[in-house]
């Protein structure tokens, strides 16, 4: 009956709880998630930014694979899939409702912002975890009718560590407005001074600490356009002008991207029917553009010829490669990459998008898919 007893007492023992830490800091992020649901202890622990820390010691951000963005069918949400690099089957993350947003950020160790004018929500689909950040204005506001080019970037600083969303807001008529969202620090927006009196585009990178986007110099198409630089930390802004061979050719054909570590600019061009068609990447370094022409493939033609769609130039990926990506699902959903140095050409494909997306005459779903880089990152926003 003793020996019973003893038995009792020592299956009932608690784990110490930073032993209980320790074991979940070298679980991967899927383990971690779950766990988060055992208890209230872990759930409130591992959202602390000393087992963050902890945790990314072991597992470091970075790069493993495609995160692909598509709306739900009649935009009723927004659907997050992961892909490896080598192309399969996509694994669903997260599905957002109730509408799909006007804009999504490239991937931000492995966050994103969604924009919708005077509000905007980050989204973390490694952990399933979406942040709604305040309005700008009151709904009720009178400024509020006029949102077109009011636009939310997303910017992370190395040095301090901290997300920030910049709202860049300009009515015609009136001065442009700038506010910023600290994440964890800030309970409203803050304005920011010092903004250009510019149109800001729906489009924007971040890399090292700077959230670069462009801005029309005026709600005229075809207006001229400059590249903001936004330094994250400081709160800061710097103008870069654009060369006029890319402002020419209209921001309607032209993509922001991050190529070599450095800011770029994507131009398309269409050559002579057997050359097929060529990619102009104009990169800045130290405030200098830089023109890299590249004439792609015949075999690129050919797909898109095939599809009858085009694929535009997203980004790159951590082996320096450009990815080329259409802008809808269909049956069969391609992902190409191409070395620029090497001259090497290849494409997988990705099944198990939801093509049902568009059925139903879903016009609404048109230039919905976004591709960027997918990163595992255990932040909570709890």
């Amino acid at each position: 009956m003793e020996w019973t007893q003893q038995s009792s007492s020592a299956s009932t023992r608690s784990i110490p709880c930073d032993i209980i830490l320790e074991i979940l800091a070298k679980l991967p992020l899927k383990s971690v998630v779950r766990f988060r649901y055992a208890s209230k202890f872990c759930n409130s622990s591992v959202i602390t930014p000393s087992f963050v820390k902890s945790h990314n010691t072991h597992f470091p951000i970075k790069p493993i694979g495609l995160l692909i963005t598509c709306s739900a069918r009649l935009r009723s949400g927004q659907m997050f899939f992961y892909a490896d690099y080598n192309g399969g089957s996509a694994v669903p993350l997260l599905t957002i409702p109730p509408r799909f947003s006007r804009y999504t950020t490239q991937s931000l160790n492995g966050l994103l912002c969604l924009d919708f004018g005077i509000c905007a929500q980050i989204c973390n689909p490694s952990a399933r975890q979406v942040f709604t950040l305040p309005f700008v204005v009151p709904v009720s506001s009178p400024s509020a009718s006029s949102t077109y080019f009011c636009v939310n970037s997303f910017g992370f600083d190395p040095v301090t560590e901290q997300y920030k969303v910049l709202n860049s807001w300009k009515v015609p008529g009136k001065d442009p407005e700038y506010r910023v969202f600290t994440l964890g620090a800030d309970e409203s927006w803050r304005l920011v001074d010092g903004g250009p009196c510019y149109y800001p585009q729906r489009e924007s990178i971040c890399i090292g600490g700077i959230i670069y986007f462009r801005c029309w110099t005026s709600s005229f198409k075809g207006s001229k356009a400059v590249l903001v630089a936004f330094d994250v930390g400081n709160e800061t802004f710097q103008l870069n002008q654009i060369p006029n061979e890319i402002s020419s050719d209209g921001l309607n054909e032209t993509n922001l991207i991050v190529f070599g570590g450095k800011p770029a600019i994507v131009c398309y061009d269409q050559l002579d029917d057997d050359e097929g068609s060529r990619v102009i990447v104009w990169a800045m370094e130290d405030c200098v553009w830089i023109k890299i022409g590249i004439v792609m493939p015949l075999d690129l033609q050919e797909l898109q010829d095939q599809q009858g769609k085009l694929y535009f130039v997203v980004g790159t990926i951590h082996t320096g490669e450009l990815v080329l990506a259409p802008r809808s699902v269909s049956e069969q959903f391609y992902v190409l990459y191409y070395n620029v140095w090497k001259n090497v050409f290849r494409r997988v494909e990705i099944s198990g998008l939801p093509d049902s997306v568009h059925q139903f005459n879903d016009f609404s779903c048109i230039d919905t898919v976004t591709v960027s880089n997918y990163e595992e990152n255990i932040l909570s926003f709890a």
